[in-house]
Formats: structure tokens, sequence, C-alpha cells
């Protein structure tokens, strides 16, 4: 579960908090409620690549489609997708 402090505590800790941020977002509350959440700028950069790359739906259709066939077994080998592919 991800780390609480509340508003007064994130502005004490505001020079710290980056140290922290490495593995999992700050929630930050206001009277016991979720109203925020801290997050490193790494995070925050792979979490909009993500939505830029679920929001692309011919990709997420193709992604499906090798999902189902990697389910039902049917995967290439390393050398032969290399031979495939001239490598």
């Amino acid at each position: 579960m991800p780390k609480q402090l509340t508003i007064a505590q994130a502005q004490q800790q505001l020079p710290d908090l980056p140290n922290e941020l490495n593995d999992e977002p700050i929630i930050i509350t206001q009277d016991g409620v979720p109203v925020m959440a801290a997050l490193s700028y790494t995070h925050l950069t792979q979490l909009l690549e993500t939505l830029d790359i679920l929001t692309d739906a011919e990709f997420v259709t193709k992604l499906r489609q090798s999902m189902m066939q990697a389910e039902r077994g049917n995967t290439v080998d390393w050398e032969s997708a290399k031979a495939q592919l001239g490598l």
C-alpha cells in the first residue's frame, strides 16, 4: 500500500520527497481523505507513455491478437524469428 501523508506532513517533508518517490507514489490526504498523489517524474512519464500507447486503437487490437496467439502457443522461437528477419 502506498505511503500516506497529510498535506502538512508533505509540506514539511517536501525537500526529502524525491528520494521517497523512487519506489511508489505517495498519497496526500486532507482530513483523512486522499486528495492528490506525489510521484516521481520518471513514473509520470512512464504512465503518460503507457496511456499514449493504450489510446492507439490499432496498436491495442494488434497487442490483444498477439496475446491471444501466445496463449494458444502460437509463437516463434528466437532462432526462427532471426532467420525470418534475415539476421
